[in-house]
């Protein structure tokens, strides 16, 4: 593994000097400052982010803008200020998925992930986890630092929830992983095993691995890690009553947390806390009192600084949006002159005509669309109407007048029948206006309405023929809107064939089914009738009308009947909501 160290640092910062590019600033700042805090030195790693941002407000360009609200992001996250943290990572975010940046996006979410773990919120972060670990397929990802950071939080989110073999299986995987260039991710896996073995009461196993990671720890100078080594390690010696063995290793960790100039407020409350257990073991109760009143001090401290890092980001904002103006300043400025130089070079006049074409192209244009779409409306509801109500009212208008002649002819059979007639006809020319004005009103779109209307249907049906019926309709509200075609074909569909099984079943019992899944809606009417021989009814009008309409929405509607036993028809449509 290879060490980080001052001459590093030093390196860097004479690059970033002799740098005029400030795109290749901005990944140099990022660089320095993530080296001066994994050294604990936190005014050097703040500096750096400073330089960041100002470097990539310079640049001015989507990618250096996500990097620096990355890097403030990762500022607030050390300061323990979550809120502030989420809210630069997900600006970040929104940049890096807007230029479809995806070991952006990759980084991003892990980092968002590293902060719900911090909020004990292991839900939300397993999810970002797992929306980094798609591009792991990327070579980039997959041949970096990443593919361990991604790994290595997934065992300490499942560590976290008491699922000891994930958070094994997951720290395997990261230790598999972890570059030679990464001595930061190792010393994070030898302590994250420690932790594991620790959870797992395996004592031997992991004093093993807590000493490994200190050794290496305290070699490779990453002095955050080393602390939080030194930390667990002495909980652990106190789990294993070696209350003397575990004052030094926490004495050692003060004292190493002495040198380092941080802001890690959760690594100083850890510490103290120890401190004054074990000295309370000891009987040393002026020494445990000590620590413990030390320990308050930096929980108000850090309550304090959580308050003043507000006022802080307002400070970086306003200097980021500073910066920004002053450069969309300029290239207003740029763009006048250049404006100005079109004017000279063209004419007034012309200009004024072209934009006046412009205007009135956009404007026809639009009309054009508006009425394209209303012409289809009006050519739906024409062709519905001529088709449901036209040929009902002429079968009234015939029935009417040989109702007239058979009253002429004193045929009362006759005319019963024929009034009778009438009064289907009539009944059913209603009940298709009821439709159709139902499916127009756009107020009837929702799933809700649609399913209200198949069991108001078939309940009326179903129930007039003695059909015992059951339904099986979602009960939990669903965000599903449908547009006024699909609502009305998937109605159709099912009061077909509803109408159908009341009609020729000759059933006892229906099942009436509709179901949804991430991709499409399940709709299924089955019944325990006496079935029918699919090829010889297979051209009927009614069967068609069904085909042409599941056609019509790109769905697919199949029938099984089998004599005797029943008849089950399902359509399977796109969910498009």
């Amino acid at each position: 593994m290879q060490h980080l160290d001052a001459q590093s640092i030093d390196s860097l910062l004479s690059a970033v000097a002799k740098e005029k590019s400030p795109a290749v600033r901005v990944q140099l700042w990022g660089e320095i400052g993530f080296l001066y805090f994994q050294k604990g030195n936190g005014p050097g790693s703040e500096y750096a982010i400073q330089q960041l941002v100002r470097s990539a407000t310079e640049d001015n360009t989507d990618s250096s803008m996500a990097i620096a609200y990355l890097a403030l992001g990762s500022l607030y996250e050390d300061k323990a200020d979550f809120k502030l943290a989420l809210k630069y990572h997900f600006k970040a975010l929104q940049i890096f998925e807007k230029i479809s940046d995806e070991v952006g996006i990759c980084q991003t979410s892990e980092q968002i992930a590293v902060v719900y773990n911090e909020l004990k919120n292991i839900n939300e972060g397993l999810k970002y986890l797992n929306k980094a670990q798609q591009f792991l397929i990327i070579p980039a990802v997959k041949n970096s630092w990443l593919a361990r950071a991604i790994y290595a939080n997934k065992a300490g989110a499942y560590l976290f929830v008491n699922q000891i073999d994930s958070a094994l299986f997951y720290n395997q995987k990261a230790n598999e992983v972890v570059r030679s260039d990464d001595p930061w991710g190792y010393s994070r896996i030898l302590f994250q095993f420690g932790v594991i073995y620790l959870q797992m009461e395996n004592y031997d196993r992991a004093v093993a691995y807590f000493e490994k990671a200190i050794s290496f720890s305290d070699s490779a100078q990453l002095a955050i890690n080393l602390i939080e080594s030194l930390n667990q390690y002495s909980r652990l010696l106190i789990k294993q009553h070696k209350i003397e063995v575990a004052k030094s290793v926490a004495l050692r960790s003060w004292n190493e947390h002495k040198k380092i100039s941080n802001q890690f407020g959760v690594l100083s409350i850890e510490i103290t806390e120890i401190l004054s257990e074990i000295y309370s073991k000891f009987k040393m109760y002026d020494s445990a009192y000590y620590y413990s009143n030390f320990n308050n001090s930096i929980r108000d401290s850090v309550y304090s600084n959580q308050k003043l890092s507000a006022i802080e980001e307002l400070t970086f904002s306003q200097n980021i949006f500073a910066i920004e103006e002053e450069h969309k300043n300029k290239e207003l400025i740029a763009q006048q002159q250049l404006q100005q130089q079109k004017i000279v070079r063209n004419s007034l006049i012309a200009g004024s005509i072209l934009l006046m074409l412009l205007i009135v192209v956009l404007i026809n244009r639009n009309k054009l669309k508006r009425t394209v779409e209303m012409e289809k409306m009006r050519s739906r509801l024409s062709r519905d109407l001529h088709d449901d109500i036209g040929s009902t009212l002429s079968s009234i208008n015939i029935l009417s007048r040989t109702a007239q002649k058979n009253v002429q002819q004193s045929g009362d059979e006759k005319t019963k029948l024929s009034l009778e007639k009438i009064n289907e006809r009539s009944q059913r020319l209603l009940d298709n206006m009821s439709d159709i004005i139902w499916n127009i009103n756009p107020g009837n779109d929702t799933i809700e309405e649609v399913m209200s209307r198949m069991r108001e249907y078939a309940t009326t049906i179903l129930e007039a023929k003695n059909i015992d019926y059951t339904f099986n309709f979602p009960r939990e509200k669903m965000d599903c809107t449908l547009s006024m075609e699909v609502k009305n074909n998937m109605y159709l569909i099912f009061k077909e064939a509803v109408n159908n099984l009341s009609k020729y079943s000759g059933a006892s019992k229906a099942n009436l089914s509709l179901t949804f899944d991430e991709k499409n809606i399940h709709l299924k009417i089955e019944d325990n009738g006496k079935g029918f021989n699919e090829e010889e009814i297979k051209h009927r009008g009614g069967l068609s009308n069904m085909q042409h309409r599941a056609d019509e929405i790109k769905g697919e509607i199949s029938i099984f009947s089998e004599i005797n036993k029943g008849t089950q028809i399902n359509l399977t449509m796109p969910r498009y909501c």
